[in-house]
């Protein structure tokens, strides 16, 4: 099979002055007031996710460098639902891996999971945490604000999510999305974090807002009386920088990778256009025909969630999926079509030719494709003729100078990363 040829197009992101997550984390700790209930000797537990955020590191040490001033013993806890199979030695290597480590930060990770149950919600369903998070003096809850992978709703990956997922860690978790089959992600939810504020030493969080190109935008202290209302303004702030496709309609979408530092799902389903939830409301936009995925990400560590989001898969990340962690995260979350494996081919040309032949009718010069590394990196992209043409005169695109190109299959009919094609012809991304 002729696959259209290629040509680049560039998406022109706000580029703000370079945030000094440090001093922004001090900044705002002396404008709430957040620490100050914090006396010597006292425990301070610190929530650590699983995701590839840049600033984190920067701001935990900050973070933890003001509790120290105040005397408190701050420690990290993994959390992350059930990320790494739900094994605390597993969540601690996670954390560690986003570098978030002891040598860094100068502070425990905790490496141990007693699952005790502190109350009730909507007529008797029973919510968890961990014993740790019961005992700490203080808890102090840090994420980035951004739209759920699961889920449209005031609230959706933020502050609360951590409280109900995070300190939840698996059994909450999975408490967490079983009661959301019967009223809905965002209800369930409100509901638990509403419980563990009312129940535990939560002081509040820091939330982190990133620009389009997943750098620091801006952070802000929520204390804790403030979270449920200022949380929803932050989400519609966060989706103001959301990197996104900058076409409503494609035919084909080949991807590189998937992977949990990536997104939760895997893939960013808002970019996407597919969350494919059966109890929640699905994407309008984009509409994508099909899906092509080629590898998974390393750093995934063979959680391969989200693969049931494609259409078509290579055999490379198929062999890459550790099943027992697959299958433990997407049980969890009561999501079992995230596992679903795809129709698998042994090469990307193999894969891409299954999905042009399930588009309809096509011509090289109408069909509407796009190549991408994965959904948290959209600067770059590799589109076909239609929608070379299609950028033109659109705010915010830059079409790339250069004849166009054929898809760089190797001798085994396998292709490179996008990131390292463009290297190879001296683009950086």
């Amino acid at each position: 099979m002729q696959f259209p040829k290629l040509g680049l197009i560039r998406q022109i992101f706000e580029q703000g002055a370079p945030a000094d997550a440090r001093a922004m984390v001090r900044s705002e700790l002396e404008r709430t007031g957040l620490l100050d209930p914090v006396r010597k000797g006292q425990r301070v537990l610190i929530t650590a996710g699983s995701r590839g955020i840049q600033c984190m590191p920067e701001v935990m040490a900050s973070l933890v460098a003001a509790i120290r001033e105040k005397g408190g013993e701050p420690f990290l806890l993994p959390a992350m639902g059930s990320h790494g199979g739900g094994d605390p030695l597993a969540q601690a290597s996670i954390v560690r891996h986003t570098g978030l480590t002891e040598e860094l930060l100068g502070v425990p990770i905790h490496e141990e999971l007693e699952t005790v149950q502190v109350g009730t919600v909507m007529g008797g369903h029973p919510i968890y945490t961990d014993k740790a998070v019961v005992e700490a003096d203080h808890i102090i809850l840090v994420n980035r604000i951004k739209e759920h992978t699961e889920y449209i709703g005031s609230t959706e990956s933020g502050l609360l999510k951590m409280t109900v997922v995070g300190l939840g860690r698996w059994h909450g978790a999975e408490s967490m999305h079983q009661l959301a089959v019967n009223i809905s992600y965002e209800k369930s939810i409100q509901a638990i974090a509403k419980a563990f504020f009312d129940r535990l030493n939560i002081l509040g969080g820091v939330a982190i807002l990133e620009d389009h190109a997943n750098h620091l935008h801006r952070l802000e202290a929520v204390p804790a009386a403030m979270v449920f209302r200022r949380e929803p303004e932050l989400l519609e702030e966060s989706k103001l920088h959301h990197a996104k496709l900058p076409f409503e309609q494609l035919d084909v979408l080949l991807v590189d990778e998937i992977g949990k530092d990536i997104s939760g799902a895997g893939f960013d389903t808002k970019v996407i256009g597919r969350i494919m939830n059966i109890y929640e409301k699905e994407c309008e936009t984009p509409r994508i025909t099909r899906i092509v995925l080629r590898d998974m990400s390393d750093r995934s560590e063979g959680n391969a969630t989200g693969i049931g989001l494609a259409d078509f898969v290579a055999r490379r990340a198929v062999d890459k999926v550790d099943f027992q962690v697959t299958n433990t995260n997407c049980l969890t979350a009561v999501a079992p079509e995230k596992a679903r494996i795809p129709m698998t081919l042994p090469t990307d040309r193999a894969a891409l030719d299954a999905a042009f032949r399930t588009i309809g009718l096509w011509t090289r010069e109408k069909v509407r494709m796009a190549w991408i590394p994965n959904t948290l990196n959209l600067e770059w992209l590799a589109v076909s003729p239609a929608l070379l043409e299609a950028s033109r005169g659109l705010n915010g695109l830059e079409l790339h100078d250069g004849p166009l190109f054929d898809l760089p299959f190797d001798s085994e009919d396998n292709l490179p990363g996008l990131k390292a094609f463009l290297s190879r012809k001296g683009v950086k991304i």
